[in-house]
Order: structure tokens, then sequence, then C-alpha cells
């Protein structure tokens, strides 16, 4: 124990008083009384009042220092909590000194009581935290050690971290009648940190979306589970929620399979737990047409959930499985298949057989062409396969570095991106020269749809202020559909002026986007994969990225590279929507069942009476074809002689059978037969080579050009053909083609110089 007795210098209105006090100090030792009684601490705590009234001659300061008795060790414990632990119980030790320590001349007795209030924890954490013993008594150089058990149910909800802080007294507790705290000061306090740390898992990628695929046509993709705080032999369930159709039955079209092991494998006991992965198989089929976003929930046996986003589409219209072709260009081709009630246009796998193959599977008609040469093959060309590895398509892992999973154009220089330009190319001619209102209008896709016609305030020389818009050409995307549709879209103004505050401005354009897309969807349109802010421009799309949170699964951190992708991809998907939901919807989806003569078809093809059907083919699509059909088959013969007549083929896809030209050349003559000894009649009906093939499609687009039904399509569009392209040639044909066709034959005959009428 060590006495101090000094004087204490004082500074009054900034200068030192008394100026000649001199500061002095002793030290001794001393015994004192007994100073750890309550009553002795309430006197040490709350000194007189006569001390701070003291005249300011001298300020005397005593102060007495003890050894202490009891030292705790730790005094602070600290808990990492996670969920499938069951030890929570850590140890402290309460030693008191050696007798021969001079602290015990100030206790009064043989030892020291001690005990533990958990009553001055804060509320809500009383239950945490059990201190077991929670009293006792030390005598000179004894030690105890106390239990601190943790209760993990007792964590708040959402807290991932909790802090309690329990106070140790000495000395005898006091009557019962007043609370225990009042008046006392604690002589050490133990603090005790919990942390939850819950069991974890990550997805890679973050967010599943799967190309679109022809009806009954299954998707497969791998997904990695990155689980983190997980003992072995944990076990992971998966669950994906029914989808109801709307005549109200249920279907499941994803299955979730963990090809390897569902449970976490065995680790080294002594060894930290590392992030194990997991491959999970993501699976998608549907025989109805289907544009779905949902959830998959991975749950363990403790009932955590985690859930990964997933956006699929199954559709028979060539409008919205484009990429899947795209993907299969040289590996499928459409085929028609006899079934037991209509004659199926399916998309299958083909290879080359070797010469020892043996028999090739049956198959009603096949139609295929080489570049190089355009005539019929049989199916002798080629072996279709009709295994369930030909329906089965295992979807690319993303090229993205953070793993977000979303509409992109494919890699440059590459046949699948070249496939995709040329997608977009069709998509900017149609929409360039019929989707707007007044007339053609150039359009750059995405950046004439994306960009913001915003208002700003500007002042005139008599001090009155008006808006004026910042963009010369004030159309948009709104006013397309307006010119489509016919009617306003719900929920869109259709002059609708856009704030320059960036914040009010996005909020704005997602409202309009939302409503749009929501519009389209209502119409049939497979946009599930679509999201408002993926048609933002890059002002608007970098501040609502600022605005999301990054790591989540609706968050976006794209480099400019990727969001050009995006955006570009994105406006194509909705460009192709809206052509598929209202303009390729005006075409009948029956009616044309006109039976073709079989000395037309050489008595080797269907004579068109028998109802197609189609796994990637809507009813529309079907139409058109069956339109191309009687057309060709009708006119073959016509327009050229008949011993240079094309041979008979049975058109079932957009892109090889108009290769050499002469499908459209018929359609037209079958229109306008006036045609027929000026343009086709020079036609190569057996083209040999690249050079005729061009020559035949030259003559065909001059033929369009003088009707004025060309879309700007160029010969080498038709040598190269596009599905899409030829999809959309196709319609507006077929919407034009009849206007060119006389309804009626008027005969007039009478004398020269007559005048003569005919009703």
């Amino acid at each position: 124990v060590t006495s101090y007795d000094f004087s204490l210098p004082l500074m009054v209105n900034g200068c030192k008083w008394p100026a000649s006090l001199s500061s002095f100090f002793t030290s001794s030792s001393s015994s004192t009384p007994p100073l750890l009684t309550a009553e002795r601490r309430k006197d040490i705590r709350t000194p007189s009042s006569s001390i701070a009234t003291e005249e300011l001659q001298s300020m005397w300061i005593k102060a007495t220092a003890l050894f202490a008795p009891v030292e705790m060790s730790p005094t602070s414990l600290q808990y990492v909590v996670e969920s499938h632990s069951d030890i929570f119980t850590q140890t402290v030790e309460l030693k008191a000194e050696d007798e021969h320590c001079v602290c015990w001349q100030a206790v009064a007795g043989e030892g020291l009581h001690w005990w533990f209030d958990l009553s001055a924890a804060e509320a809500g954490t009383k239950e945490l935290c059990v201190v077991a013993p929670t009293s006792g008594f030390l005598r000179p150089g004894q030690s105890v050690y106390v239990g601190v058990t943790i209760d993990p149910e007792a964590i708040r909800i959402g807290e991932k971290v909790s802090k309690v802080s329990v106070p140790l007294y000495l000395g005898e507790k006091e009557n019962k009648r007043r609370p225990i705290n009042e008046g006392l000061q604690s002589y050490r306090k133990l603090s005790v940190i919990v942390a939850l740390k819950l069991p974890s898992i990550t997805f890679l990628p973050r967010h599943i979306l799967l190309t679109p695929v022809p009806l009954r046509r299954r998707i497969e993709t791998t997904l990695t589970l990155q689980a983190a705080g997980y003992p072995c032999g944990t076990t992971l369930s998966a669950t994906v929620d029914d989808v109801e159709m709307e005549d109200g039955t249920k279907m499941q079209p994803i299955s979730v399979i963990f090809p390897d092991q569902n449970n976490t494998p065995a680790q080294d006991y002594n060894q930290e737990a590392d992030v194990i992965s997991l491959l999970c198989e993501v699976s998608f089929c549907s025989a109805v047409p289907l544009s779905l976003c949902t959830a998959i929930t991975f749950s363990d046996h403790m009932h955590n959930r985690f859930k990964i986003g997933l956006c699929a589409v199954a559709d028979n219209c060539l409008l919205t499985v484009w990429p899947y072709m795209a993907l299969h260009r040289s590996d499928q081709q459409i085929v028609l298949k006899t079934g037991a009630t209509a004659v199926e246009a399916i998309l299958q796998r083909y290879h080359t057989p070797s010469p020892a193959s043996g028999p090739i599977t049956s198959l009603s008609s096949v139609s295929s062409f080489d570049q190089s040469c355009s005539t019929y093959n049989n199916s002798d060309s080629f072996s279709y396969s009709d295994s369930v590895s030909g329906d089965t398509y295992v979807s690319p892992k993303t090229d993205t570095p953070t793993g977000l999973c979303i509409p992109q154009f494919p890699a440059a220089n590459t046949k699948e991106e070249l496939y995709y330009q040329h997608v977009l190319m069709a998509v900017k001619r149609w929409f360039s020269l019929c989707g707007w209102p007044n007339g053609p209008h150039p359009i750059s896709i995405p950046h004439t749809l994306r960009r913001v016609v915003s208002a700003i305030q500007t002042n005139n020389s008599i001090g009155q202020s008006y808006c004026v818009s910042q963009n010369k050409d004030t159309r948009s995307v709104v006013d397309m559909l307006h010119h489509l549709t016919g009617r306003q879209i719900p929920g869109i103004r259709l002059c609708q002026t856009f704030s320059n505050d960036v914040h009010q401005r996005t909020t704005q354009l997602l409202q309009q986007h939302g409503a749009m897309l929501a519009f389209l969807r209502v119409q049939g349109a497979c946009l599930s994969h679509i999201r408002p802010e993926y048609l933002l421009d890059v002002l608007e799309f970098r501040h609502c990225c600022s605005l999301q949170e990054k790591g989540t699964e609706n968050g976006l951190d794209c480099s400019p590279l990727e969001y050009e992708s995006l955006s570009k991809r994105s406006w194509t998907d909705v460009l192709l929507q809206i052509y598929k939901v209202l303009v390729l919807s005006r075409v009948p989806e029956k009616g044309l069942n006109t039976p073709l003569n079989p000395r037309d078809t050489d008595e080797i093809l269907l004579d068109g009476s028998q109802p197609l059907d189609s796994n990637i083919y809507s009813p529309r699509e079907l139409y058109l074809l069956s339109w191309l059909n009687i057309n060709y088959q009708k006119m073959r013969r016509t327009v050229w002689d008949t011993d240079r007549a094309p041979s008979s083929r049975w058109i079932v896809n957009f892109d090889l059978d108009f290769t050499d030209g002469l499908v459209l050349a018929a359609l037209v003559a079958a229109h306008c037969p006036y045609l027929i000894r000026s343009h086709f009649w020079r036609m190569y009906t057996t083209p040999s080579s690249l050079e005729q093939i061009l020559h035949n499609n030259i003559i065909v687009a001059q033929a369009l050009t003088l009707l004025g039904l060309n879309i700007n399509i160029k010969p080498t569009d038709l040598s190269d053909a596009n599905p899409v392209q030829i999809l959309f040639l196709c319609v507006h044909l077929y919407e034009g083609l009849p206007h060119y066709q006389p309804s009626h034959t008027l005969t007039l005959t009478g004398g020269l110089h007559n005048t003569f009428s005919e009703q």
C-alpha cells in the first residue's frame, strides 16, 4: 500500500495561484484501514463537499494506492458461434494474491467475497450469457475457475455481433431490499463478445440465365456452390416452386441434381475448414411456350436457405430461339418428321456418316443445300440422331469475370457473333423502314432507342422561362409502340419529357421501361430475362448501378464493354419480341390447307393437306412455310420450262431453302407473272457454283426493288441467308404481294373509233 500527499497547482484567470506555491510529494508505506467494504467505497467515491469549498490557499491531495488483491484472467472473452457447433463455454480464472502481499493488510478477515452481477447487463442480453458459479470466497493464494456459457438462441435476430459486460464485485452482497448495483462501483468488468458466424453459400454464377430453347428441348448448365462454415457430412437439398399455367395446371420444368454428392466431404478435424465447392446441374425443359423467372432454394439440415435467380425460356418461335440456332448453326438442322397425327418440323442433330455406317433413321423428308450446290438432297446425305444426347444442350459458362450472368453479345470475330450481327442488321433494317410514324427513320441499335429526351430550363430576354429539348429528334421507342399498336401503352404518357436531374430521370426511365416490358409480356413476349435497367443509357445506367449493392443478386457492376454488349443484346431481344407480338401476329395461324397436285410435287413429297406441328416454329411461321410451299410447287414448272424446272422440295427452313433464290422467284412470279420473261426466266435452276447463286439473287433483288418491296436486302444477304432476315422478308411479302395480284380481269371489245365500257 502506498500513500501520496502533494499540493495541486491552480490557475485562476489565467494566472498561477498562489505564485510562490511549490509542489512536493511524499510517499510512505503505511497500513490503512480497510477500504473494500461498501461503506468505504461509498466514502471514497463521494468525497466531502468541504474539500471543494475549501479556501484556495493550499489544495492538498491525499491518495492511497492498493495492490489488487484478486486478478481476473482473461478480462475479455470472444466467441465465434457457428450454428453447427455445440461448444460455447469458456473459463475465467480468479486468483488471489499470496498471503505475503501487502494488500491483505487492508483486508479485514481471512479472505474476500466475490460475485458477478448479470442483472446489470442490458435488456435482451441477460439470457445470452450464463456464469457459473456466480459468487464465492477466496483466501490468500487461492484461485477459482468460473465457466461462462453462451446460448446462441438468445442472440437477437439480425445481430451478427453481440457484446455483454459482466461486472465483478468484491465484498459482501448488499441488502436484497435495494438494487444490488445501487451506489456500488465494480472491481473489474468481464467483456464478452459473441460473433455469430452462420454458414454461407456463394453461387457461381450469381444468376442463372439459360439460352432460349425450342419446345421439348432440354438445356443444362453447371452451377458451383461454394459452401463455407459447414462441417463434414452436411446435406444440402434444392427445391423449385411449381409453375402454374393459365389453365390452372401446375408443372415443374426445372430439375436440379448433384452429379457427385449433395453433402460436404470429410476434412481434417484439426484443420480450419475451407470453402467447399459442390457442383450442381440445373436443367430446363418445357413442352409448352414458357418464359420463366424464378428462384432455386438450397437448404441445409438447420433450415438455412439460400436462393439463386433463374431465367429460362422455351418457345416455338424463331424470333425467340434464334440464340439457340446461332449456337447450333453447324450441327443441327430442321427436318420434317411424320408423327402420329401431324407432320412435325423439328430441330435435330446430324452428322456426316462414314462409309461403313449403317442405315439412317427413317424421316419423311429432309431439305438441305450446300453453299456450292443447290440441288435437292434426300435423307441419305446426313444421319440424324434421335438419342437423348441430341435433345440436350449444355449451356456454356459465362465469361464475365464477376460471374454475373447477363444477356450479352458473343465474343468478337466468332461465327456466333457473325450470326448475331446478321440478326441485328435485319432488325435495324425493318424497324428503320417500317417501325416509325411519318415514314422511314434510320436507327442505330441500341443508341437511338436508349437515348433520353430531357427538358432543360431556359430564360429568354424578357425574363420568362421555358423548356426546350436537348435532342432535335424527339422520337423514342414509345412512339414506335404507339405506331405499331395504334393505342397508348398503359402507364406511359405519349409525349413525356424527362428531368435534367439524373436521379429523377433514372426513376422516370425505369418506370417507363418497366411499363413497356409489362405490356409486351402480356401480349406474349418472352422477356423474363430483360430488366428495365438493361435498357438505360450510359449515364442513367451508371447512376442505377451506384444505387444498387454490389455483390448481390440484383447488383450490377459492368465494365464499359460489358455494358455496350448488354445494351445491344437487350434492345435486340426487345425489338424482336415487339415484332413477334405486334407484326408477326398479323399472319393467320391456320386456314391455308390447299392440297397440292402430286404431279407438282413429283409424288415424293407431302401434298400439303396434313396438319403441321413444330417445336421451333409457331403456327404463324408454319402458315408462311405452307404459303411458300404452295406457290413454289405450283409455279416451278410455269416460270421455267419443264426440262429445266428445278427439283421439287419441301421448304422447312428460312435460310438454306432460300439460298439459291428460286423459292422467292417462284413466289413473286405467282403474284406478278409479268416479271417471268423480264427477270426470272434468266435464272439458273440448278446452280452449281457460288457465282450462279449470286446471279439468281441479284435478279430476285432487282425484281423486289422494281416492285417497291425490297427492305434494303442485298443479293449477298440472300446468298448467305439468315433465318430472321428471311422471316422478316416473307412477312413483308405476305402483306405486300397480294396487292400486285389482279383480283378481276376486264375484257374490253369493240370496233375502231368507238367508245365502250365495262362494269
